[in-house]
Formats: C-alpha cells, sequence, structure tokens
C-alpha cells in the first residue's frame, strides 16, 4: 500500500504535472497573468506541459530509449523538459509575452539549466521531482502571496514518496529544492 501510494506521489509531483496545476492556478486566480486571450496559456501549457510530458510516450518508441531503464526515462525526460523550457523562453521573448509569463518561462529555464549541470558535474543527482515543487511552489508565493506558503507542506511528502521508492537520497531531495526555490529566485531579482 505504501509503494503504491508513493507512486501516485511520485506521478501528482511530476514536473509536467506541477507545471500543469501551477498554470491553472495562476490562470484562474490572476486573469492578466497571461495577458488578453488564451495565447501565452496555451503556450505555457504547450511548453512546460505537453512537451515534456512526451518523453514517458516516446520512450516506448524512441530507438534507445525503448529498451533502456528508468535511468534512460529520466534522461528523456530532462531533453523534453528542457527542450520545452528553451521553446517557451525564447517565444516568450521574441514575441513579446506578458511579464508574467517571461517570468514563469525564465524560472522554469533555470532550473532546468541547474538540474542539467548539477547532475552532469556533480555525483549528485538533484531531485527533479523536488525542485519541480518547490520551484513552481516559490512562484506560486512569489506572484499570489504568502496565502500559498502552506503549499510547502507539500515536501515532506515528495521527500517520503521518493525515499520510498529509493529514488534519490535526502542530500538529493534537498539538493533539488535548493535549486527550485534559488532559480526563482534568480528570476525575481531578474524581474525586480
Amino acid at each position: 500500500m505504501d509503494r503504491t501510494m508513493a507512486k501516485f506521489i511520485s506521478f501528482l509531483t511530476l514536473v509536467p504535472v506541477v507545471a500543469l496545476f501551477v498554470i491553472q492556478i495562476l490562470f484562474y486566480n490572476d486573469g492578466s497573468f497571461f495577458g488578453d486571450g488564451y495565447g501565452w496559456y496555451v503556450v505555457s501549457l504547450l511548453c512546460l506541459v505537453l512537451i515534456p510530458i512526451l518523453a514517458y510516450p516516446l520512450k516506448r518508441i524512441l530507438p534507445g530509449y525503448k529498451e533502456g531503464g528508468r535511468e534512460e526515462e529520466r534522461k528523456l525526460a530532462f531533453v523534453t523538459g528542457v527542450l520545452g523550457q528553451i521553446l517557451g523562453f525564447v517565444l516568450s521573448l521574441f514575441f513579446g509575452a506578458p511579464r508574467g509569463v517571461r517570468f514563469l518561462f525564465t524560472s522554469y529555464l533555470i532550473a532546468g539549466i541547474l538540474l542539467t549541470v548539477s547532475n552532469l558535474k556533480t555525483s549528485y543527482r538533484a531531485s527533479g521531482h523536488a525542485c519541480g515543487v518547490a520551484g513552481p511552489l516559490t512562484i506560486l508565493v512569489y506572484i499570489l502571496g504568502n496565502k500559498l506558503l502552506l503549499g510547502y507542506l507539500l515536501m515532506p511528502l515528495v521527500y517520503w514518496a521518493r525515499l520510498k521508492l529509493k529514488r534519490h537520497s535526502m542530500k538529493e531531495l534537498l539538493f533539488g529544492t535548493a535549486v527550485g526555490v534559488c532559480a526563482t529566485l534568480i528570476s525575481i531579482a531578474a524581474f525586480q
């Protein structure tokens, strides 16, 4: 039962799933965040949710990933996630996205870059789940206020699930959390 619950929590805290929740919360709480109409809302869903989630069906059809295990799936998820972040960031810059959308894409891109660099250059595999929850929670608190500080109570659940499934150590979870928060703080500083 615990393992099933841990898998469910891990699914709900996949970076694109959390991004879907964040985009919905922003859309319904601040109508001006995505500008007039639905264009930037749809671009945000495409770049931060759809493109990253493609890793999971692509794993089943791409040679080299098809027979690969969990680590190959993780690598592909990183690749599709960062590709979506780069695309969103570039589109937001070149097509005049509202400031909030540019901030959102910048935060996600900085987190993606920091996670990629840390995972390639250190012995730790910083947790994408921890980063993908802590960073977006920091975004929500910054944009919508301190009432969302209670969202950080999700972090122990993320930690428990990832430890239960033996996907990460406590250091990797803390490192991922720090990456997510720092990426958002860097973005906040850039947009001040």
